[in-house]
């Protein structure tokens, strides 16, 4: 069932009205491009209703490269309607309703600008752009387009650079996300238009004010991939971190903790890999307690290596360890399907490390190990300090990965430099053998 902020949250969003279209051009120019194709489609109470398209006579040649981007032939629009013979009709459709598109930034001046050289009032609808509301909702997101943004909340988009098909796919989207303002509490229309720091996906937040232990227990509980869990006293001083990794020792030695705490807030933050988990954690643990600190290690040994004595564990995985040592990265999964993400292994930090798409960044990714090796060389690479108990785990548990070829490509620096058709073929069976399992981000917090 639904909270009470949900319900208001959802009645809030029922009672609005959109219009969500698409332009297909025969150019980016406003002065001298015309539009060739229009897509318009209504949403109400959170509902895809009607639909309209047009096929429009630009009066001019459509260049070759849109003929075949969009596959309207200029054979097509020789006897279809002109835009001043039509405009009546969209203007009718998109009435007062909020004009949504997913690069708003483009259609609506377009639109505008026709409407202008017509010698019509300029639309004075809200705007709202799902491209930028998708870069708000998934900051590490590195590839919005809407080919792409469909296929990972699988929803149908065959005919992509066609007006009608690319606003329905754009509405389908969009109540994605109204959904998602929804189950994270929207509280103002405004936070529409401006969702930044409020609603990403692979994070949320919790006050002491209107927040209890068990709704912290039962979210965390709900949370499908590794996260770090951060709590905070006044004034943001960290009281307490934790890389969990959905174990139910972790999620009851948490709240045990919080229960003792005077906090003020809690944020979770998924972090993919377990190996993002544990850098990020390096960025909190010296903050915590020597016992907090101890009771961390010993619980992460025990979930992720093993019971033994972290000696035994060194030894085990020895032959692992002395190989680590002569490697120069580390590459994983990223949160975001078809993202990676590499570190170099002597500078295990956040701002350290290169998130990439692939296929489609192999040299960015090349140009990058080739940075970071030419400032390892020249001592110009940054260190990041991780304490020697974080250390031993961090290290243990990539030797573990390492000996049953699962989650990471530890590999040194000559092995992409001097070999790259090699490195990526090795790579590729890498992500055949290591699919992004965490469903992110149609599953989120």
């Amino acid at each position: 069932m639904e909270s009470n902020s949900n319900q208001s949250s959802r009645e809030m969003l029922e009672d609005m009205s959109f219009c969500v279209f698409d332009l297909e051009t025969t150019g980016g120019n406003q002065k001298k491009d015309k539009i060739i194709e229009i897509g318009l489609v209504q949403i109400d109470n959170l509902k895809v209703g009607a639909t309209k398209s047009f096929l429009i006579n630009p009066e001019r040649k459509i260049p070759d490269f849109i003929q075949k981007l969009t596959s309207i032939s200029q054979e097509e629009v020789e006897d279809a309607p002109k835009i001043d013979e039509v405009i009546e009709e969209v203007l009718e459709f998109i009435g007062d309703r909020v004009l949504i598109a997913h690069n708003s930034s483009f259609d609506i001046p377009f639109l505008n600008s026709v409407l202008k050289r017509l010698g019509r009032k300029e639309l004075e609808n809200k705007g709202l752009c799902t491209n930028l509301m998708t870069k708000y909702l998934i900051p590490t997101l590195m590839n919005s387009n809407l080919n792409y943004m469909s296929r990972i909340f699988e929803i149908s988009h065959n005919k992509a650079h066609r007006a009608l098909d690319d606003s329905i796919a754009t509405a389908e989207l969009f109540l994605n996300y109204l959904n998602i303002f929804i189950a994270k509490g929207i509280k103002k229309i405004n936070h529409l238009y401006y969702p930044k720091n409020r609603y990403e996906l692979d994070l949320c937040n919790f006050k002491k004010a209107s927040s209890n232990l068990e709704e912290i227990r039962d979210k965390m509980k709900s949370i499908f991939a590794p996260f770090v869990i951060t709590v905070k006293g006044k004034n943001g001083i960290i009281l307490f971190s934790y890389p969990c990794t959905n174990k139910e020792n972790e999620i009851t030695y948490i709240c045990d903790r919080i229960a003792e705490l005077e906090w003020q807030t809690i944020s979770m933050k998924l972090s993919g890999p377990i190996l993002e988990s544990l850098i990020r954690f390096n960025h909190s643990y010296a903050k915590m307690d020597e016992t907090d600190k101890e009771k961390s290690i010993d619980l992460l040994k025990e979930n992720l290596i093993g019971k033994e004595s972290l000696e035994e564990l060194k030894g085990q995985y020895k032959e692992e360890l002395q190989k680590i040592k002569q490697c120069d990265f580390v590459l994983m999964n990223h949160l975001v399907p078809e993202q990676y993400t590499i570190y170099p292994l002597g500078a295990l930090g956040i701002r350290q490390g290169l998130i990439f798409r692939y296929p489609g960044h192999d040299k960015k990714l090349i140009q990058y190990i080739n940075s970071k090796t030419n400032r390892k060389k020249s001592g110009k690479l940054k260190e990041v300090n991780f304490p020697k108990a974080l250390a031993d785990i961090t290290n243990l548990y990539m030797a573990k990965c390492m000996r049953e070829e699962r989650e990471l490509i530890i590999f040194k620096d000559s092995f992409a430099l001097k070999n790259k058709e090699f490195f990526f073929v090795e790579f590729e069976k890498f992500t055949q053998a290591n699919p992004n399992r965490y469903n992110y981000p149609k599953a989120f917090i």
